[in-house]
């Protein structure tokens, strides 16, 4: 017998196949019902609305991606190699995501995008906490930025942003970035 955890994540699984398959903008309930073999009223009451699975899909993206880093940061001996990985994964997983999905979201009603937005943001406070995670770990980096919160907070804030402005740039090669931050972080 399936469950209710069962049938949201059959719900959510069609959903995101749908997306990926067809366009972020060809969710409907009718077409993840039918997709998913129930009714259009079981996909209601596991998502009320449209723009619930919407969000429900793109958390997903999120979480998914999110995971895999975690794992990345396991993989290099500084915080210079953890980061470089790091990004390259965001790259990667960010440059299918854009293929698949980024041009659709921006047709979405407000609704939508402003929830989307909070999850997003979400997930990029758990990144900026994962990059001072990093930075502690590495015994090499300069211990004033250790010890000095505001300095800190506002090197992974610089961090951060340029990290976002070179993945929106579509930047693959980070090499100055990272010359920046070796001379600033080791120097």
């Amino acid at each position: 017998m399936e469950t209710h955890k069962d049938f949201r994540e059959i719900i959510l699984y069609n959903a995101n196949e749908i997306a990926l398959n067809r366009g972020i903008s060809e969710i409907s309930i009718r077409a993840v019902a039918k997709k998913s073999g129930v009714s259009v009223g079981t996909v209601y009451n596991y998502y009320p609305s449209k723009a619930e699975i919407v969000v429900a899909v793109i958390e997903k993206f999120w979480k998914e991606a999110f995971e895999k880093l975690n794992l990345i940061t396991l993989n290099g001996e500084n915080f210079i190699e953890k980061f470089q990985n790091f990004y390259i994964h965001l790259y990667d997983y960010l440059h299918n995501f854009k293929q698949n999905w980024l041009e659709q979201i921006s047709l979405l009603n407000k609704n939508v995008k402003k929830l989307g937005k909070k999850r997003e943001e979400e997930y990029f406070s758990k990144i900026r906490t994962l990059i001072v995670l990093l930075m502690d770990s590495d015994r090499n980096i300069n211990e004033k930025f250790k010890k000095d919160g505001i300095f800190k907070e506002k090197i992974v804030e610089f961090i951060f942003d340029n990290m976002l402005l070179m993945l929106m740039k579509h930047e693959e090669n980070i090499d100055f970035f990272i010359s920046v931050l070796q001379k600033a972080l080791y120097g």
